[in-house]
Order: C-alpha cells, then structure tokens, then sequence
C-alpha cells in the first residue's frame, strides 16, 4: 500500500517493506516463533511508514506508530490479519526500536524486537552486504544469499501498487527453496 507511506522512496517503501515481510516469515519459520508471526507481520508491515527521509533516524519508527493513529484502514487490515489487541505493545515497541540501539535481551519485546531488526537488516543487501556480527540470531546469516538473491530477482522488476506482494511472494517461495539450507526450513 504505498499510499501509506510519507513520502515515496525507493530506498524505504514498499518494495523494502514488502521484502521485510518476507524476511520476517523466513525468521519466524527458522526460529520456531510462530507464535510472534502475527505480530512480527504487523511490525514489518509497518516499520517504515513514517520516514520523512532516507537519511539515518532513530525516530522514524515512532514516527511510524504514531502515523498508525491516523490510519483506519491499516487498523483495519491489521486486525483482520489476526492483530489481537493484546499484540499491540509488542508490535508498538518493535517498530519504535527497531531503529534505535539494542533493548535488553531481558524485555519481553526483545525476541520480536530482534526479528523485526534481523529482517529489516536482512534487505540491507540493497545497499551492501549485512554484516553477522550486528545480526541477532545466528541463523539469520545463513539467510543473506536468500535475502540477496530476493533483492536481485525483484527490485525493478515488479512494479509498486496493491498487488506488488502477491507478485513478490511467489518470487520468494521459489527462491527460498533454492537458498534457504534445507536444515533451517
């Protein structure tokens, strides 16, 4: 939904957004989190709708949050879903920090937290190569090929609109049956 965004970028929008989705489901699957699927969805989802610039800001996920308020629709969709409203502190701390330095492990949020931090470092491929010692679970390294092999085979090739993740998500399954290790699926 690009028209939820502040501003239209390249780097940020919805292809990046949409490929976090992708990479958040990935993490879920190979970490056994399923429970935080739900939640880790909506904080991808929404991770990025408050940027006012491309430059580096540690308060573009607030931004986000509160961009949420004044979006019915999003609400809407999040709930149907599966958003409980129980799912909502987590979801509000990860994408408020998701662009700030590290919570403590012992916080509640932190496994969704460093999901959502994971995948979004995961399209980092964008501009270079994600470095291991910043990612927070070790078997998101095994997920860069994956995640550059995403990048290579949709950025430029499927155009933005409403229907831009039903054309990535295929892209993405085949593609995670090629580089995803058969051991982490």
């Amino acid at each position: 939904m690009p028209e939820v965004f502040v501003q239209d970028s390249v780097l940020h929008g919805q292809a990046h957004v949409a490929r976090v989705v992708v990479h958040v489901f990935a993490l879920v699957d190979i970490l056994g989190k399923e429970t935080l699927a739900t939640q880790a969805w909506a904080a991808a989802f929404l991770h990025d709708i408050g940027r006012k610039h491309d430059h580096v800001c540690e308060n573009h996920g607030q931004y986000a949050v509160q961009r949420l308020a004044r979006l019915p629709d999003v609400q809407a969709l999040l709930q149907k879903g599966g958003v409980q409203p129980t799912d909502w502190p987590g979801i509000r701390v990860a994408v408020e920090n998701h662009c700030r330095d590290e919570i403590p492990m012992s916080d509640e949020h932190w496994p969704l937290t460093a999901l959502l931090k994971d995948a979004d470092a995961l399209d980092r491929v964008r501009i270079g190569r994600p470095k291991a010692k910043y990612l927070r679970f070790p078997q998101t390294v095994h997920l860069i090929p994956f995640a550059e092999a995403l990048f290579a085979n949709t950025n430029a090739v499927i155009s933005h609109g409403p229907d831009y993740f039903a054309q990535l998500w295929p892209v993405a399954c085949r593609l995670a049956e090629q580089f995803i290790p058969r051991n982490l699926r």
